[in-house]
């Protein structure tokens, strides 16, 4: 974990971002209806991705991470309504023209046409959810490039190949004529990214994208997304629970809870310097072998029903750190540097001063000893 953070230290607050926005997500509310009622799932969200930057949504299931990018990708469900917000993404025309548009204004037909696939491309945590079992490998990979480029189909199959052998599959030739069921776990998950790479995206969601496999080769999917995007330049989004994964890849971090982004800043701020007791709870559960307890930490309680919204801070039930005015009113974000802010009413200057847990504060001296061991500044 470590390796990431010391490569990330020059990203501190100090960091400069790439002038070029690719993804602007503004305000984004979303609910759904539901046979029980409707469920507020996504509340007031924004987030920002610049051209070749990775951003990290991370938090419990049921948090909103998914629903999210799934409305920046167009494909939000059928009992789903955008309460307000938008969601602008920008590219480029084949003849260089820059265009921004907002998603939330187009209709499905224009997303499959000119978004999905094309310009946003998306892994899912499920490579057998995302293949169709009856077509071959090979024609899967092709299918987008016909479809969106009118690729003649010998130049499509060439491609492919190409892709399976950049995505680290040997072989290729012989794998083009596989069917899904034909391949083990992280050979699905690579064609699926390279599926997913056939049109040149812009922009790579991975929703937990190594879940399903075992940890060494959850390694390596996560090598070859990072290699992928530094060799290509694209900008990628990575959902996951995973706090591990995050200081590996993530130069930015959102962490978000009952559908709200309560913490945002750079992977250094997040992991060594965290202000809200979500993240701390977060980090804390993380599994550590040097740490004083017996037994992993969990955070108390579970997230909240969003049937059922409730008045003030949402994780105030759980937080062994709140004040009165947590169930009277919702926290706004304060603002700590530049890139760091944090929505918490124990940062406003009225609260008492409340330290992170002892343990924790212990694990991240240990995270940056060992970050510093590798080179890293602090």
């Amino acid at each position: 974990m470590s390796d990431k953070i010391e490569k990330n230290t020059g990203n501190s607050p100090e960091k400069k971002k790439p002038e070029e926005k690719i993804l602007d997500i503004k305000d984004i509310d979303i609910s759904f209806k539901t046979t029980a009622g409707m469920v507020h799932a996504i509340r007031g969200v924004n987030i920002d991705l610049m051209k070749g930057e990775t951003v990290a949504i991370v938090g419990e299931s049921g948090s909103g991470k998914s629903v999210t990018m799934k409305a920046a990708m167009g494909i939000l469900a059928s009992n789903a309504t955008v309460n307000k917000g938008s969601i602008e993404f920008t590219y480029h025309h084949a003849d260089g023209q820059k265009e921004t548009v907002d998603i939330l204004k187009k209709d499905k037909k224009w997303i499959r046409r000119h978004i999905n696939g094309k310009r946003i491309a998306m892994v899912f945590q499920d490579p057998m959810m995302s293949l169709d079992p009856t077509m071959t490998i090979g024609k899967q990979i092709m299918e987008g490039m016909i479809w969106h480029f009118k690729t003649p189909k010998k130049e499509a199959w060439e491609r492919a190949v190409k892709l399976l052998k950049e995505v680290g599959i040997e072989e290729p030739e012989k794998r083009m004529k596989n069917y899904p069921h034909q391949l083990s776990g992280g050979m699905r998950q690579r064609v699926v990214i390279a599926i997913a790479l056939s049109c040149n995206p812009d922009l790579l969601i991975c929703d937990e994208p190594t879940t399903a496999l075992d940890v060494t080769i959850q390694a390596k999917i996560v090598e070859l997304i990072k290699r992928v995007q530094k060799e290509r330049g694209i900008s990628v989004i990575y959902i996951t629970h995973d706090l591990g994964v995050v200081a590996k890849v993530a130069d930015y971090v959102n962490v978000m809870y009952a559908g709200k982004i309560v913490e945002k800043g750079t992977i250094n701020e997040i992991f060594y310097d965290p202000k809200h007791p979500y993240t701390w709870g977060l980090l804390s559960a993380m599994p550590d072998l040097d740490t004083d307890d017996e037994r992993l930490y969990t955070i108390p309680g579970s997230p909240p029903n969003l049937l059922h919204e409730k008045v003030g801070d949402a994780f105030a039930p759980r937080n062994q750190f709140a004040l009165e005015i947590d169930d009277k009113a919702e926290p706004p974000m304060f603002q700590i540097t530049e890139t760091h802010s944090a929505a918490t009413w124990l940062l406003d200057e009225r609260a008492p001063k409340v330290e992170m847990p002892q343990e924790l504060k212990k694990r991240i001296e240990r995270m940056k000893k060992e970050a510093q061991k590798h080179g890293g500044e602090l």
